[in-house]
């Protein structure tokens, strides 16, 4: 949706408090204030819009040429080994962006949590597998400890600014691994927000374009 408001998100406000909450730890997190978010309206500064992932799938060792594309759950794992790619449809290039923070939802608690990394090769997201994978390209970041049935922000914008569309791999070293809502859930699918502060505004708003939809303020 380009500009506009998902027709659901007014309906579906209540829903989107876990959502808000883990979007501003985010953003806290990384040093960022989104001022008078609790008063601002659906169509005034400060905006929050998320990017829905365009695809996402996890790839598994022990099942090497087996496609998990359609799974409404994303996983990570060291022993064997599993990775997962989200990839999104938002242009970074601008030299406006000044934050972007990835949220996945966690169905399980991991206290290593995993480490997300930038994915420069193209991918199918109901063709990939662990033998045709992209493989991870260095650097990566941490995302710290994971808390089940919650939403997690993870501090991507070293990896991601001035990408044209950008897909991350995640992955772990810990044998426990740990267990992520799938784009295929619906509301609990990966987003991304992307932060741009527009020259002479003090305010920060974020980027519109496919696949964004707002996350509305919670009530006073």
């Amino acid at each position: 949706m380009i500009c506009g408001i998902d027709p659901r998100s007014r309906a579906d406000e209540f829903r989107w408090r876990p959502f808000v909450v883990a979007a501003l730890i985010g953003l806290a997190a990384a040093g960022w204030i989104v001022q008078a978010l609790p008063g601002a309206g659906f169509d005034r500064d400060p905006k929050i819009r998320a990017y829905r992932a365009k695809a996402d799938a996890f790839v598994n060792e022990a099942a090497p040429r087996r496609n998990f594309g359609r799974a409404r759950q994303l996983l990570v794992d060291a022993s064997p080994t599993v990775r997962t790619y989200v990839r999104f449809d938002v242009d970074l290039t601008s030299g406006d962006v000044s934050h972007v923070s990835l949220l996945l939802y966690s169905r399980s608690r991991s206290r290593p949590g995993y480490r997300v990394q930038l994915v420069s090769e193209p991918w199918k997201e109901r063709a990939i597998n662990f033998v045709n994978a992209p493989e991870l390209t260095p650097p990566s970041v941490g995302s710290g400890p994971l808390r089940a049935r919650s939403w997690k922000a993870v501090e991507v914008t070293s990896l991601a600014v001035g990408e044209h569309g950008v897909s991350f791999a995640l992955a772990t070293d810990s044998p426990n691994g740990a267990v992520f809502a799938s784009r295929e859930t619906g509301f609990h699918g990966p987003r991304l927000v992307v932060v741009v502060e527009t020259p002479n505004d003090t305010t920060r708003s974020t980027t519109t374009g496919t696949g964004a939809s707002p996350v509305p303020p919670p009530p006073p």
